[in-house]
This record gives C-alpha cells, structure tokens and sequence, in this order.
C-alpha cells in the first residue's frame, strides 16, 4: 500500500511525468543514442514505505540521480540513499554494492533508477560495468581494536580514545549501530537529569535491588554497576547530540515523537562522536581470528572487500552483539527456536563468540535467548516491530481464533507462545486505535494488517474458526465491562470490539537477542572457564556475559562499553 504521506508528491509527479513525458515523445529517441534526454522519475519499495528518485539523463549517460522522497531508516536504510547517486553518477553504473545491513533499501533504491532509466528507453545493460576494485588493504598497528560498531563497540571506542589510545573500529556491516537501531522504546536511566527533573525519586541502590528479585541467575555486583552509572551515562549522551528528552517511567528515558525512535537518536550521535574522538572507524571490515603471541592477545586479522590484512594491537574489546541472526548457531542451544527468523542485527552471528572461544575464553549461558511475538512480516519479507497493537490493547488469539495467553508480546511471553502455537498468532483490533494511533495507521500504510465489517468475516478473511473468534470477542467484552481478565489477567482489559471496522494482522516470534556469550568480569575482562583473564582481550555488549543477564541491553551496552574502552586504555597503557 502506497505511503499516504507521499500521495501530494506523487501528484506534483504525475504532473511532471505527463509534462516530461510529451517533451520526450517529440524527440526520436533512435537520434540520440538510446535514451530521450530529460528528467525521469522512479520508484521502487522500500523498507518504510516508497523511494521516489529524480534521474536526469543523457542520450548515454545518466547524468545526475536525486532522491526525491523517502522515509527509509537513519543511519540504516538511509545510507545507500545517500551513497548511490555519487557512484552511479561517477561511474555510469547501477551494479554497486549492496549495503550490508541495508538490502532492502539498497535494491529499492537501485530499482527506481533503474525505473527512471527505463522510461527513458533505456536498459540495465547499458549501465553494468563493475565498479573499480578496492586497494588492498596493508598490515598496519593500533593501541586497541574493537571489533564491532554497535551501541556497546562505539561507546567503547570513544572512551578509550579519549583516554589518549589509537583505536581502529571494525564493523562487518556497511552500516554501523548494530542491534542498537532497533532500540525503539526507551533505555534505562535511573537519576538522569531528565528523570530527576520530572520528579523520579527511584535511585540505583533501590533499583539494583528490583533487578537482583527479577534476575536471580544475574550478579548482583554487576547490577549495582549497571544502575549507579546508567542515568549518567544518559546525561552524557545527551553532551553529545542525543535528545533523549523525554521520561520514560521513573527509571528511563526516550526521544520525543518529533525526534524519532531513540536507538536511531543514540546510534546518530554516537557515531558522529566516534568520529570526532578521532577513532578509525572501517566499516566492510569483519574480524576472522584473534592474534596470540605468547599467551597475550597482540591483534586482529580482517578480511575486507580489497582482500585480508592484519592489525597488531595492545588490546582487542570485542563487542560483536550477539549470535540472534545464525540460526544454526541459536539451534544449537535451544532446539526450539529452529528455523525461526531474527529482529536483531544480520550482524548477530556469533563470530565474536567463536573467536575468542578459539582462544580460551569460557562461553556461559548460550541458552538465554530471548523471542518476541511483536512483529509481522510484508510479502517482500520486511518486518516491523507492531506492540503499538497490543499496547493499546489489541488482543492475541491462535490459529484456530481463541485466545491462549495474556495478550501482548515482551520477552516473557516468547517462549511459550513458541511451546503453545508454534510461535504464531493473530493481532485482532478495532478500528478506535486506528483512527487514534499514528503507528497503527503507519502498519496499514505498509500492508501489515487486512479489515472486515464484523468479526466473522473477519475470521473467514484470515482463515480462522468463526464460530470460535466471534465467542473469543463476546468474552473478552465481558471481561472489559468486568474490568477484569478472568482468563489470563491481563491488566486494564480496554478494547470494547464495538467500533468496526475490525482488524487483524498476522504475528510472529523473531528471535530478538542472545544474552549469553564470552563471560567476563566486572572490568570487562575476559575470562578462561577456570576464571582466569585472557591478557589483553575485553568484551562487552551482547556477545558478554557481564552478569546483567539482559536487563535493558540497550543501556547495558553502553555502561560497560565504557567500562571495556577504559579498562582496555588502562592496560595498553
């Protein structure tokens, strides 16, 4: 479904296009070399909604590409937007590289100047050459490596740079940030300047304390680090260009609505700090195997698109995220989750967890892996995070329409949504929080849910047992007029199902993180099975297992990221 925010623009093209268009049709385009010169405009589908490219050509040449309209990801689905038209330009090719990290948005893009293209009475042959190949990289030295430019590898990166050390930041991906922007809510910030301001009274001891209850298997230790410095590194973050305004609750804090979804606000400024510390940030650029010289950890080797090379370094902090995106490896330790697909970064595959396995480290927990029902899928395998469904309270019910579980996802319900219905299920709403919620309509605008005058048609719109969704309404209408769930207490049962039309969108678990991994201590240390540290190799982030047993990775990244890069300047020193 088109993006109806893009519908103005698309008339103002529409125009264009029939004005181009006649231009064109007075020109023999057999006269000119194969294309009618002029202005084209292209579409192709994005991640978000449409890509609309202005492309300028020649009789040969496409002469100039300008992206019109967008509403693609920062920092992720943005990047090849901002990348292609230089080099398409500059080389007279659409056979660029695809941005790891960004697929979807890359072939989007390139597909709609391939549309222009077209239009012009051209073809994608004319514009196939390769591009040139990349230098081949030279061995070269560092003070510190760190493997990974997620939330956790960039915080640690700027701090151990501005401790006074040469850092080089690798990043498999063409794009930085990791799991990190896919943080959508809010991230622990317990006493920041914000939450104190607006009246939060809940300090770190008390909220160690709540931790430690909710996450026995954790080390209270590393609670008590995790809240006694998570509210400052918040106000830090704001130092440096992320506007993380807004409260949310009494321990976290957010972007406002008008700033966007806080992991790309953090990622954004994050990146541009590593920039300005000064660290040697190489993207494309995936570490294979750690360097050993007599039992001390002395570099990296890296394979990158101009071939392999070597960094010798004083220390390396691995901060990789987690192993989420290879299933094989997720397979391994919770057969349960075979064949299930990934929310996180496709940069999630465990490498990190292998290389320093490879050299002794102790890899705890891999069982801990967390799934998430909160999502559904488009037809061209994009998927987007829908808890505004639940949240404003949509209901959950199986393949055969009943209800089977309280309603909403977390990582709490996953498992036994994995256990009960194979990971599947049915968002069923009214249209009250369609007209009422801006991320409601936004899934609509990408084709996430279908509609139905009343409930039965509904269930036979989605091929689920009629007779058994109408009574599942009839019931939950009870339960709300009750003001009580008496079936799986979900709190503030709200949604009366008497607003029609009514809706339904197809959930599915995606495996959201893995929390086990390189065990380390409370420097970010790693450790051998026997306790012992690896000299030289520190970790952090979600391929660590810090003893915070997940607890809003997001925040937890960055604490210990910090306490990885200072602890790295410490002993490279």
């Amino acid at each position: 479904m088109r993006n109806r925010r893009l519908l103005p623009v698309f008339l103002a093209i529409t125009l264009s296009l029939t004005v181009l268009m006649g231009f064109a049709s007075s020109v023999d385009a057999s006269q000119t070399g194969g294309m009618t010169p002029g202005e084209y405009f292209g579409i192709g589908n994005g991640r978000n909604g449409l890509i609309v490219v202005k492309v300028n050509v020649s009789a040969d040449r496409i002469e100039s590409v300008e992206v019109v309209s967008q509403d693609e990801t920062h920092n992720t689905g943005s990047v090849p937007l901002r990348a292609y038209p230089d080099l398409i330009v500059e080389h007279q090719t659409l056979n660029v590289d695809i941005v790891s990290g960004a697929t979807i948005s890359s072939v989007a893009m390139l597909s709609a100047v391939l549309d222009a293209v077209t239009q012009a009475g051209g073809a994608r042959a004319m514009f196939s050459s390769r591009l040139p190949a990349p230098e081949a990289p030279e061995d070269c030295a560092a003070d510190i490596v760190v493997i990974g430019a997620g939330g956790a590898g960039m915080t640690a990166a700027i701090h151990a740079a501005k401790e006074g050390r040469n850092v080089i930041l690798l990043e498999q991906l063409g794009i930085v940030g990791g799991t990190s922007n896919y943080t959508i809510e809010s991230i622990a910030a317990v006493q920041s300047r914000v939450n104190v301001a607006t009246g939060s009274t809940l300090d770190a001891v008390t909220q160690a304390a709540n931790l430690v209850r909710g996450n026995p298997d954790g080390n209270p230790e590393a609670f008590e680090i995790f809240t006694a410095n998570n509210g400052e590194m918040v106000d830090w973050l704001r130092t440096i260009g992320a506007p993380l305004n807004v409260t949310s609750g009494s321990s976290g804090a957010t972007a406002s609505r008008e700033v966007g979804e806080v992991g790309v606000t953090v990622v954004s400024a994050l990146k541009a700090e590593t920039l300005r510390a000064g660290v040697d940030l190489r993207i494309d650029s995936r570490a294979t195997e750690l360097i050993v010289t007599d039992g001390v950890i002395s570099g990296v080797k890296v394979s990158a698109k101009g071939g392999d090379y070597t960094i010798s370094s004083g220390a390396v902090i691995m901060a990789v995220g987690g192993f989420g995106a290879n299933n094989a490896m997720v397979t391994e330790y919770a057969p349960q989750y075979e064949g299930y697909d990934f929310s996180c970064t496709p940069g999630a595959t465990g490498s990190g967890h292998l290389m320093a396995q490879a050299v002794g480290a102790e890899l705890a927990n891999m069982d801990y892996i967390r799934v998430n029902v909160s999502y559904s899928e488009r037809d061209d395998g994009a998927f987007y995070y829908v808890n505004s469904l639940f949240a404003n309270g949509g209901i959950l019910v199986n393949d055969d329409g009943l209800r089977f579980i309280t309603d909403g996802g977390g990582y709490g319900t996953g498992p036994a949504i994995v256990e009960i219905a194979n990971g599947r299920g049915w968002a069923i709403f009214e249209n009250s929080i369609v007209e009422g919620v801006r991320d409601v309509r936004k899934y609509g605008e990408l084709g996430l849910y279908v509609s139905a005058d009343t409930i039965g048609e509904l269930a036979d719109k989605i091929g689920v047992n009629r007779a058994n969704l109408e009574k599942t309404i009839e019931t939950y209408q009870g339960y709300v007029a009750a003001g009580a769930d008496e079936e799986f207490n979900r709190n503030n049962p709200s949604m009366t199902f008497t607003n029609a039309p009514f809706y339904a969108s197809r959930v599915i678990c995606r495996v959201q993180g893995t929390f086990g991994g390189i065990t380390t201590n409370l420097e970010a240390e790693v450790l051998t099975p026997e306790g012992e540290v690896i000299p030289g190799l520190f970790a952090a982030g979600e391929c660590a297992n810090d003893g915070t047993w997940g607890a809003n990775p997001a925040s937890v990244n960055l604490v210990f990221g910090r306490i990885a890069g200072q602890s790295a300047a410490a002993y490279a020193d």
